[in-house]
């Protein structure tokens, strides 16, 4: 059982510490950039302009991670029974919840439960409240997890304490916790699953945040220079005497009566437009460029002509800064799994974890032709249902296999 002290102390130091950084990290994905908070001087123009680029990594990501979710393979017991799971926790719908926090914090939590045994349930829960405390051996092991939250009109703050055997539920009123109440459960591990983005836990827009305030503060800039100078003065010399009275006359009447050497002309300022245009283009260039993220707008990924080995060429960077947020994330559904299967045989049933493989596809355009043709070509080259479970257009592969087989018995009957 966790000690009290040791709680207070993870507790205060992630709510000082971490949960101000992952809070920023949402906000920015939210478009409320640190722009909309610098001072504000009533005398100039003042648009604060947020060009929402984090929001743009982080979408372009998930959706290239996520938007064709993951499929399994497994023994046909065992895959009848995940189909059932991830149809009662709407799996798809979780696989994409986890994926966004990875993308924007750099971390994602999932906290599995249950109403009895053979029926798990997991679900996202905020990563910026819950707390994981691993040993310090070298393979790090989870030892509990730490959940808060405040309920509404509530003065004090609601502590879940989740290690292998039972969850512990605490008040905490800033100095002292008190129990509350302490369930045992089932899982035989901490049933809360930590996912990771990358070694770091940086989010996919975090290194580039300073590069988006800047985007900002230039467009800003441009927007206000240009609402300061969008109706030209007019510079009259010659005429020192001239009044509020003369220059209303001036506008109403369209003329100007100017004294022997003296002069009228509109003073506009000089903008140098190329010079701008081209240092937002090369800050918006290193935006995506330091993210690891592909512009979808730019013009070399465009051309509709571009077959989908063309355009995975270009997008080799995007795609092995994915390709790593992958190999954590079949480690949180392993975990996944395998306390499901727990749970599961528990409750007298056949599941075997060991025999589950997971299938990610990208989304990408052409995909399912070209799928369709590569299927065509290694047919008889792999088994039927190697080739099937590859197809991303195929969502289930043991109930496409059971059509194939039926039709099979109709046109032999």
């Amino acid at each position: 059982m966790p000690d009290k002290k040791e709680i207070i102390s993870r507790l205060n130091a992630f709510m000082v510490g971490e949960a101000p950084r992952l809070a920023r990290l949402g906000a920015y994905y939210l478009g409320k950039h640190d722009i909309l908070k610098a001072a504000r001087d009533p005398e100039l123009p003042d648009n604060r302009l947020v060009n929402n680029f984090c929001r743009s990594i982080t979408d372009c990501t998930v959706g290239y991670f996520m938007g064709r979710g993951v499929t399994y393979a497994a023994d046909e017991r065992t895959e009848a029974m995940m189909r059932a799971v991830s149809v009662e926790n709407s799996e798809r719908f979780a696989n994409n919840a986890l994926a966004r926090d990875l993308s924007v914090c750099g971390r994602a939590a999932e906290l599995l439960w249950y109403e009895d045994a053979s029926h798990p349930r997991f679900t996202p829960i905020a990563a910026d409240s819950v707390i994981p405390v691993y040993d310090g051996a070298v393979e790090p092991r989870l030892r509990y997890a730490i959940r808060y939250y405040r309920q509404a009109d509530a003065e004090e703050i609601t502590v879940e304490v989740y290690d292998a055997s039972c969850l512990t539920v605490y008040r905490y009123d800033g100095q002292t916790l008190t129990e509350v109440s302490r369930t045992p459960h089932l899982f035989g591990e901490v049933p809360v699953i930590f996912y990771e983005n990358n070694r770091d836990r940086l989010g996919d827009f975090e290194p580039v945040i300073s590069l988006v305030d800047a985007y900002n503060r230039l467009e800003s800039a441009c927007v206000n220079d240009f609402e300061l100078f969008a109706d030209s003065y007019l510079a009259i010399s010659g005429m020192g005497g001239t009044d509020a009275d003369d220059l209303a006359r001036i506008r109403r009447d369209r003329v100007i009566l100017l004294d022997e050497g003296g002069d009228a002309k509109w003073l506009t300022k000089t903008v140098n437009d190329a010079y701008i245009e081209n240092l937002k283009s090369r800050i918006a260039k290193d935006i995506y460029r330091f993210s690891g993220t592909v512009d979808m707008a730019e013009e070399m990924l465009s051309g509709s002509a571009l077959s989908g080995v063309a355009i995975r060429w270009r997008m080799l960077n995007f795609e092995n800064r994915v390709a790593v947020t992958e190999q954590y994330f079949r480690r949180g559904l392993a975990k996944r799994w395998r306390l499901i299967g727990r749970l599961l045989t528990l409750s007298g049933a056949h599941f075997d974890a060991a025999s589950i493989r997971m299938i990610f596809t990208r989304n990408l355009p052409g995909m399912p032709e070209e799928a369709a043709d590569m299927a065509q070509k290694l047919s008889g080259i792999l088994s039927r249902r190697s080739v099937v479970e590859h197809l991303p257009f195929v969502e289930d592969a043991e109930e496409e296999m059971r059509r194939i087989q039926m039709e099979e018995t109709e046109a032999d009957a």
